[in-house]
């Protein structure tokens, strides 16, 4: 309908129906060509890989924010401990390296005491499914986040 409204306003302004028509000829044309920059810097856009490396102090930034905000101590983080509050903390610290600053699976296990790449991967699915049903658990997240300046 707004095209229509287009149309209407612009046979006010145009003399004769063949200069409408030019016109019309000549928009439609410019829509096509800005439409083939619009699509080609669309598939650059999505085609191009972004990397990101996380800052040294990253690591060191997410474990005090988490043992701040779960109330255990960074030696118990980096530990062997299986206590409840000391592995859901050590959960949060995978998933938010893992989904907020994008470090690999095998390196987070690396920095968490030496553990393996799958020990990281069954971590972060662990907290993954505690945010979605635990409330409590969200809460203590959504702290860290603050803490760290996450945005999201």
């Amino acid at each position: 309908m707004e095209r229509e409204l287009g149309k209407d306003y612009l046979k006010k302004y145009i003399n004769t129906r063949r200069e409408y028509k030019e016109l019309e000829l000549r928009f439609l044309s410019m829509s096509k060509r800005y439409q083939a920059i619009i699509d080609r810097l669309k598939s650059e856009i999505l085609n191009t890989k972004v990397t990101f490396k996380p800052q040294m102090g990253d690591f060191e930034k997410v474990l005090q924010s988490v043992c701040l905000t779960c109330d255990v101590t960074p030696a118990q983080l980096l530990g062997s401990s299986r206590e409840g509050t000391v592995k859901d903390a050590r959960h949060m610290t995978v998933y938010i390296l893992r989904h907020h600053y994008g470090m690999r699976f095998k390196d987070i296990g690396k920095k968490l005491g030496g553990r393996d790449h799958s020990t990281a991967i069954n971590s972060y699915n662990r907290c993954r499914d505690f945010l979605e049903f635990d409330k409590d658990y969200r809460k203590m997240y959504n702290t860290v986040k603050q803490l760290l300046n996450i945005c999201n």
